[in-house]
């Protein structure tokens, strides 16, 4: 899976390891850590605007919608959620991340199962 956050400023531009190394550590953190996560989260990322992407990606594709979900096909997908998206597989990812480069390009992805991470705007320069 393909999380995507949108990281405030170039605060870590030119520090990749560092940042997929946090955004790690949150989606691992413990329950008891929760309110130390939220707030690391916050002053790292910006929200997704989920209207405003829903309705962009509905009248600018013919994908199903079902569920929160993005269809591309009978199995693959991806999920719009305020404070990430996910990508289920790599698939179409190139077709999926277009869309994304139109909405921000600020973009910062990881695949923490494969330990891949890369910015969004590195792969359309």
């Amino acid at each position: 899976m393909y999380y995507l956050f949108i990281i405030k400023d170039n605060y870590f531009k030119n520090n990749k390891e560092y940042l997929f190394d946090i955004l790690y550590k949150l989606k691992t953190m413990h329950k008891e850590n929760y309110s130390y996560g939220i707030s690391l989260y916050y002053n790292i990322c910006n929200l997704f605007d989920v209207k405003t992407l829903k309705h962009y990606i509905r009248t600018k594709t013919n994908l199903k919608y079902k569920n929160n979900k993005f269809y591309l096909d009978k199995y693959n997908y991806f999920e719009v959620r305020k404070s990430c998206c996910i990508i289920n597989n790599d698939k179409y990812l190139k077709e999926i991340l277009c869309i994304f480069y139109i909405y921000n390009k600020n973009i910062f992805i990881c695949n923490f199962d494969t330990n891949e991470y890369f910015w969004l705007r590195d792969k359309f320069t």
